[in-house]
């Protein structure tokens, strides 16, 4: 038997014993991770990536599954994410540009992409790691552009957890409180802890990845869903002050499929009979914005 088999063995949570070695203290009465010494701090957050990877091998064997599963897996993983990268993000708070930890990224894709047995465990992996932008938020522009671009390589390979997930209502949600150029009651701070300017062109650069996520996920879906989708991102229309959100998520209106615009709004009862009249409704529509 490999080591990795038989870590369920080893403590309460299976192979969930090892995420002690990346945090550096915890609160007394609460157990909360919370940042120790600047020493200890870097080191243990320097294993992290490697303990995630050996979790997402361990979880391979259906007792480490199942110890997984049992003890709340995603969401303990998900705390410490968010511990990991509010840690880095305040280590380096003299520099606005955020964190760069690309294997630490790396191993949380690799972990939510390994699990390969059980359904319902990748969706909550999904649902807590890779698709909540509020977490990834403090990771440097270019390591947030990378993520995204890793989701959208994942989505003919892995809609139906995408979907399963509701990727395309995560996303629109994080999308407005971590791209915003507007502060909301509840948006975050991008890039750093700190309320720093906010780079509009690097903003924008993000929505537009996230927007091919969801032009892709509404592209491989029936004509059903996408039915809701496009209410959903209707919705998001009506509702959002971000105007560059707004903005960029019209144009993307434009590339949706031919009979995804038939079939879609056809069900939403709009006076759109075929893609020529669909363009010629959103023309003007955003022409009346001033938008276009």
């Amino acid at each position: 038997m490999r080591p990795v088999e038989s870590l369920w063995a080893l403590a309460y949570g299976g192979p969930i014993a090892l995420l002690p070695l990346s945090v550096s203290n915890v609160h007394k009465d609460s157990l909360e991770p919370v940042q120790g010494n600047l020493p200890i701090t870097l080191a243990t957050a320097t294993l992290a990536a490697p303990v995630f990877r050996i979790i997402s091998i361990a979880i391979q064997h259906p007792w480490n599954n199942e110890e997984f599963c049992r003890t709340g897996g995603p969401e303990v993983l998900s705390k410490i994410l968010n511990y990991l990268l509010q840690t880095l993000s305040s280590l380096d708070a003299g520099n606005h540009n955020g964190v760069g930890d690309e294997e630490l990224v790396a191993a949380i894709v690799s972990l939510c992409q390994s699990q390969k047995h059980n359904h319902a465990l990748k969706v909550q992996l999904f649902t807590s790691l890779l698709l909540d932008l509020r977490i990834w938020s403090l990771c440097n522009y270019g390591l947030q552009k990378k993520l995204l671009s890793s989701l959208a390589d994942m989505v003919f390979l892995e809609s139906l957890v995408m979907r399963d997930a509701n990727a395309i209502q995560m996303l629109l949600d994080g999308c407005r409180r971590c791209y915003w150029t507007v502060r909301e009651k509840d948006s975050v701070n991008a890039f750093s802890l700190n309320e720093a300017t906010h780079p509009v062109g690097e903003l924008n650069a993000l929505v537009d990845e996230l927007l091919v996520i969801i032009e892709l996920l509404i592209g491989v879906a029936s004509p059903a869903v996408a039915a809701d989708d496009l209410r959903c991102l209707l919705g998001f229309l009506v509702d959002c002050p971000q105007p560059n959100q707004v903005e960029l998520l019209y144009r993307t209106l434009f590339s949706v499929h031919v009979h995804i615009c038939i079939g879609c709004f056809s069900n939403l009862c709009l006076p759109i009979i075929n893609l020529h009249d669909f363009v010629m409704f959103l023309s003007v529509f955003l022409t009346s914005y001033s938008i276009a």
